[in-house]
Protein backbone atom coordinates (compact mmCIF):
# COMPACT_ATOMS: atom_id res chain seq x y z
CA UNK A 1 0.00 0.00 0.00
CA UNK A 2 1.18 3.68 -0.87
CA UNK A 3 1.19 5.59 2.29
CA UNK A 4 -0.12 8.82 0.65
CA UNK A 5 -3.74 6.26 -0.20
CA UNK A 6 -4.09 4.37 3.11
CA UNK A 7 -6.08 1.48 1.87
CA UNK A 8 -5.56 1.64 -1.43
CA UNK A 9 -3.12 -1.30 -3.10
CA UNK A 10 -0.78 -0.20 -5.60
CA UNK A 11 -1.57 -2.08 -8.17
CA UNK A 12 -5.31 -2.74 -8.80
CA UNK A 13 -5.00 -6.41 -9.40
CA UNK A 14 -2.31 -9.00 -9.94
CA UNK A 15 -2.04 -8.34 -13.81
CA UNK A 16 -0.92 -4.92 -13.68
CA UNK A 17 1.26 -6.02 -11.13
CA UNK A 18 2.95 -8.81 -12.83
CA UNK A 19 2.99 -6.60 -16.11
CA UNK A 20 4.75 -3.48 -14.11
CA UNK A 21 7.26 -5.91 -12.38
CA UNK A 22 8.17 -7.78 -15.97
CA UNK A 23 8.45 -3.95 -17.74
CA UNK A 24 11.08 -3.37 -14.58
CA UNK A 25 12.94 -6.40 -15.10
CA UNK A 26 13.06 -6.08 -18.87
CA UNK A 27 14.46 -2.78 -18.23
CA UNK A 28 17.05 -3.75 -15.99
CA UNK A 29 18.38 -6.69 -18.36
CA UNK A 30 18.26 -4.18 -20.97
CA UNK A 31 20.57 -1.28 -19.16
CA UNK A 32 22.84 -4.22 -17.66
CA UNK A 33 23.20 -5.54 -21.78
CA UNK A 34 23.63 -1.61 -22.43
CA UNK A 35 26.06 -1.51 -20.31
CA UNK A 36 28.18 -4.43 -20.72
CA UNK A 37 28.12 -3.82 -24.81
CA UNK A 38 29.85 -0.09 -23.93
CA UNK A 39 32.32 -1.87 -22.02
CA UNK A 40 33.18 -4.72 -24.49
CA UNK A 41 33.14 -1.98 -27.51
CA UNK A 42 35.45 0.72 -25.33
CA UNK A 43 37.57 -1.41 -24.08
CA UNK A 44 37.92 -3.60 -27.48
CA UNK A 45 39.06 0.70 -28.96
CA UNK A 46 41.54 0.95 -26.49
CA UNK A 47 43.45 -1.61 -27.04
CA UNK A 48 42.54 -1.02 -30.92
CA UNK A 49 44.52 2.73 -29.80
CA UNK A 50 47.49 0.90 -28.24
CA UNK A 51 48.13 -2.13 -30.71
CA UNK A 52 48.60 0.70 -33.20
CA UNK A 53 51.02 2.63 -31.16
CA UNK A 54 52.83 -0.68 -30.41
CA UNK A 55 52.99 -1.68 -34.35
CA UNK A 56 54.68 2.17 -35.28
CA UNK A 57 57.18 1.57 -32.51
CA UNK A 58 57.97 -2.09 -33.44
CA UNK A 59 58.56 -0.86 -37.10
CA UNK A 60 61.24 1.77 -35.00
CA UNK A 61 62.37 -1.16 -32.80
CA UNK A 62 63.04 -3.26 -36.48
CA UNK A 63 64.69 -0.51 -38.28
CA UNK A 64 67.11 -0.02 -35.45
CA UNK A 65 68.53 -3.65 -35.46
CA UNK A 66 68.27 -3.59 -39.11
CA UNK A 67 70.84 -0.83 -39.20
CA UNK A 68 72.72 -2.26 -36.42
CA UNK A 69 72.69 -5.54 -38.66
CA UNK A 70 73.95 -3.73 -41.96
CA UNK A 71 76.70 -1.24 -39.42
CA UNK A 72 78.31 -4.86 -38.27
CA UNK A 73 78.10 -6.26 -41.75
CA UNK A 74 80.68 -3.00 -43.09
CA UNK A 75 82.93 -3.66 -40.24
CA UNK A 76 86.83 -3.80 -40.93
CA UNK A 77 87.25 -5.94 -37.88
CA UNK A 78 84.50 -8.62 -37.76
CA UNK A 79 85.11 -9.46 -33.93
CA UNK A 80 83.54 -6.68 -32.86
CA UNK A 81 80.56 -7.73 -34.56
CA UNK A 82 79.52 -10.88 -32.09
CA UNK A 83 77.63 -9.74 -29.29
CA UNK A 84 75.69 -7.33 -31.71
CA UNK A 85 74.67 -10.27 -33.79
CA UNK A 86 74.11 -12.22 -31.27
CA UNK A 87 71.98 -9.67 -29.59
CA UNK A 88 70.45 -9.29 -33.50
CA UNK A 89 69.59 -12.62 -34.16
CA UNK A 90 67.89 -12.96 -30.45
CA UNK A 91 65.11 -10.14 -31.56
CA UNK A 92 61.65 -11.17 -32.96
CA UNK A 93 59.29 -9.21 -33.11
CA UNK A 94 56.92 -11.91 -31.36
CA UNK A 95 58.78 -11.64 -28.31
CA UNK A 96 57.20 -9.98 -25.39
CA UNK A 97 57.68 -5.92 -24.69
CA UNK A 98 59.76 -7.35 -21.83
CA UNK A 99 62.17 -9.52 -23.71
CA UNK A 100 62.17 -7.02 -26.47
CA UNK A 101 63.15 -4.13 -23.96
CA UNK A 102 65.92 -6.67 -22.66
CA UNK A 103 67.22 -7.14 -25.82
CA UNK A 104 66.74 -3.27 -26.74
CA UNK A 105 68.90 -2.10 -23.47
CA UNK A 106 71.39 -4.77 -24.51
CA UNK A 107 71.61 -3.76 -27.72
CA UNK A 108 72.05 -0.18 -27.24
CA UNK A 109 75.05 -0.68 -24.93
CA UNK A 110 76.85 -3.04 -27.27
CA UNK A 111 76.31 0.03 -29.95
CA UNK A 112 78.07 2.33 -27.46
CA UNK A 113 80.67 0.34 -27.06
CA UNK A 114 81.51 -0.47 -30.42
CA UNK A 115 80.94 3.60 -31.82
CA UNK A 116 83.32 4.12 -29.26
CA UNK A 117 85.58 1.44 -30.67
CA UNK A 118 85.51 2.55 -33.87
CA UNK A 119 85.86 5.80 -33.71
CA UNK A 120 88.95 6.16 -34.66
CA UNK A 121 88.57 3.58 -37.55
CA UNK A 122 89.42 5.21 -41.16
CA UNK A 123 85.98 4.16 -41.95
CA UNK A 124 83.80 5.88 -39.52
CA UNK A 125 82.30 8.33 -41.61
CA UNK A 126 80.52 5.30 -43.29
CA UNK A 127 79.66 4.09 -40.01
CA UNK A 128 78.90 7.37 -38.28
CA UNK A 129 75.87 7.27 -40.90
CA UNK A 130 74.41 4.17 -39.71
CA UNK A 131 75.04 5.20 -36.11
CA UNK A 132 73.15 8.20 -37.11
CA UNK A 133 69.93 6.17 -38.72
CA UNK A 134 70.34 4.18 -35.45
CA UNK A 135 69.64 7.13 -33.52
CA UNK A 136 67.05 7.86 -35.44
CA UNK A 137 65.19 5.23 -35.38
CA UNK A 138 65.65 5.16 -31.83
CA UNK A 139 63.60 8.61 -31.41
CA UNK A 140 61.08 7.96 -33.61
CA UNK A 141 60.66 4.60 -31.70
CA UNK A 142 61.10 6.60 -28.16
CA UNK A 143 57.68 8.56 -29.57
CA UNK A 144 55.28 5.60 -30.44
CA UNK A 145 56.30 3.58 -27.22
CA UNK A 146 55.62 6.51 -25.10
CA UNK A 147 51.93 6.13 -26.33
CA UNK A 148 51.70 2.93 -26.34
CA UNK A 149 52.89 2.63 -22.61
CA UNK A 150 50.28 5.74 -22.00
CA UNK A 151 47.45 3.90 -23.76
CA UNK A 152 48.43 0.09 -22.59
CA UNK A 153 48.52 1.76 -18.91
CA UNK A 154 44.97 3.73 -19.76
CA UNK A 155 43.49 0.28 -20.84
CA UNK A 156 45.13 -2.15 -18.02
CA UNK A 157 43.30 0.57 -15.35
CA UNK A 158 40.11 0.25 -17.29
CA UNK A 159 39.94 -3.53 -17.70
CA UNK A 160 40.34 -3.21 -13.30
CA UNK A 161 36.82 -1.27 -13.59
CA UNK A 162 34.39 -3.40 -11.84
CA UNK A 163 32.00 -4.31 -14.91
CA UNK A 164 34.60 -3.73 -17.34
CA UNK A 165 36.34 -6.41 -15.84
CA UNK A 166 33.53 -9.21 -16.23
CA UNK A 167 33.72 -8.24 -19.55
CA UNK A 168 36.90 -8.69 -19.99
CA UNK A 169 37.16 -11.64 -18.23
CA UNK A 170 34.38 -13.46 -20.64
CA UNK A 171 36.21 -11.88 -23.63
CA UNK A 172 39.59 -12.98 -22.06
CA UNK A 173 41.28 -9.98 -22.20
CA UNK A 174 44.46 -9.48 -20.70
CA UNK A 175 46.51 -6.62 -19.11
CA UNK A 176 48.68 -5.39 -21.91
CA UNK A 177 51.84 -5.27 -21.06
CA UNK A 178 54.77 -2.30 -20.88
CA UNK A 179 58.00 -1.87 -22.52
CA UNK A 180 60.77 -0.39 -20.46
CA UNK A 181 63.63 0.92 -22.62
CA UNK A 182 64.47 3.76 -20.72
CA UNK A 183 67.38 3.07 -19.55
CA UNK A 184 68.73 2.99 -23.24
CA UNK A 185 67.12 6.10 -23.96
CA UNK A 186 68.68 8.22 -20.84
CA UNK A 187 71.04 10.73 -21.11
CA UNK A 188 70.88 11.06 -24.98
CA UNK A 189 72.50 14.16 -26.39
Amino acid sequence: MSPGNKGKPMFPNRRSAVISIAVVLFLLIFAGVAIDQNNVSRLKRYKKEAIAFLDQGMDAIDDRFMYATTLVDLLDDHSLAGPIEDLVSSYSREKSPSLVSELYVALDKELALLQIQVFTDKQYPLYAAYFEKIYDAEQEMALYLNEYNDKALYYNVQIGGFLATLAAKRLGMQPLELFSVAPAIKGRP
